[in-house]
């Protein structure tokens, strides 16, 4: 059975992203809910706008830490999320075997700060344009869907 790679589609892309969207909501901050929600409690005695910011930024950072964790790990030692698996994309690079570099620069658009999101609308425009994201360009790296060569005329018979 011979494989042919081509490039992942863009509504693949987008399910893959919702699927571990909430693998991440369900698995790793649902549960943490009940800690996290004690540790802000405590930490906002007067109520005062500062330090109702200074938790709300140190909550969305280590949300964003954990986010940056999955994608990255899983997709430089597997080279698929769990959504990716569940449709069957990839995430290669193009020089041979995806080192951590990359594997952390394809997965910066989910830092939410300047000058990275940024991404969240060069990224799309990209894949519409070129079938890859602006992040896998520079990274040189890009998703993309396997598939078995000739599936379609078995379909067909």
């Amino acid at each position: 059975m011979k494989f042919k790679e081509v490039p992942a589609p863009i509504f693949k892309r987008l399910f893959a992203f919702v699927i571990d969207i909430l693998i991440i909501d369900l698995v790793l901050l649902w549960p943490m809910n009940n800690v996290l929600s004690k540790i802000f409690s405590g930490k906002i005695s007067s109520n005062s706008i500062a330090e109702i910011i200074s938790s709300q930024f140190y909550l969305i950072f280590c949300v964003t830490v954990i986010f940056i964790l999955y994608f990255t790990l899983f997709e430089y030692k597997l080279g698929q999320t769990v959504g990716k698996m569940l449709v069957n994309l990839y995430s290669v690079s193009m020089e041979g075997n995806m080192n951590s570099w990359q594997a952390i620069g394809r997965n910066l658009f989910l830092i939410p700060m300047v000058p990275f999101v940024f991404l969240w609308v060069a990224d799309p425009l990209f894949i519409i344009w070129r079938n890859q994201s602006l992040s896998e360009f520079l990274t040189k790296t890009k998703t993309i869907e396997q598939r078995i060569e000739g599936w379609q005329q078995w379909t067909r018979k």
